[in-house]
């Protein structure tokens, strides 16, 4: 697999993972009020830039405990 695939794969799952993520939280915990859109756009933003490492050095890792563990 190529950096650039695997940059560009870990981008848009933490793109869509934290805009649907913080979609279910703010309405959750905010409701559907007048700030309802700031607020998802700042735990939007806020869940993407930390997503992102995650999403890029985190598989890797599962692959090889599931690969030690033996499955396959």
């Amino acid at each position: 697999m190529s950096v650039k695939f695997r940059l560009l794969s870990s981008l848009l799952t933490a793109f869509f993972m934290a805009a649907m993520m913080s979609f279910v939280m703010v309405a959750v915990n905010v409701g559907f009020n007048p700030q309802f859109l700031s607020a998802w756009l700042k735990g939007g933003t806020i869940g993407f830039l930390v997503s992102i490492p995650i999403s890029y050095f985190l598989p890797p890792l599962v692959e090889r405990l599931l690969e030690k563990i033996g499955i396959k």
